[in-house]
């Protein structure tokens, strides 16, 4: 007798497993489908129902004036007054993102000397609740006797 007759090949046939196994093994995939897909439809939703924070941030302006020959000081805080007005307003036309409004105004006489005349900080609620230069600025007492005096009267 040879040794190969005596050797049997391998049966292919496999013994059967019990059904509890055969069924978990047959859900695993259809369970992490499931857990993929509810995790992606829920995040999904959040991103529909809660868009991403747009970021706020602050415009800021200095605008520069010359006294002319003759004006009162009043005149320039008048003129400065509606200036900032206005670049306030414009600032939060043009761009919603703009929380903030900071706006500097400096004065210029003849002589070449520049100071500053008024500070105007004001958020997009407080402007839209009381748009007035006035209530929100503040004003440089010192500018004005820099701003009259002559350079031969200050030596």
């Amino acid at each position: 007798m040879s040794t190969t007759s005596l050797y049997r090949p391998y049966s292919r046939r496999r013994r059967k497993r019990p059904l509890t196994q055969r069924l978990s093994a047959s859900f695993a995939p259809v369970g992490l489908a499931l857990l993929l897909g509810t995790s992606g439809a829920l995040w999904l939703t959040e991103a529909l129902i809660m868009p991403k924070a747009a970021h706020a941030y602050t415009s800021r302006l200095n605008l520069f004036l010359t006294l002319e020959d003759g004006e009162p000081y009043s005149s320039l805080v008048r003129r400065a007054n509606m200036a900032a007005r206005a670049g306030a307003q414009r600032s939060f036309d043009q761009d919603l993102l703009i929380t903030e409004v900071v706006i500097s105004v400096t004065g210029e006489n003849s002589d070449g000397i520049a100071v500053p005349i008024l500070n105007l900080r004001v958020s997009r609620q407080e402007w839209s609740q009381q748009p007035i230069t006035e209530y929100w600025a503040t004003y440089f007492r010192g500018a004005e006797a820099l701003l009259m005096s002559s350079p031969s009267s200050s030596f």
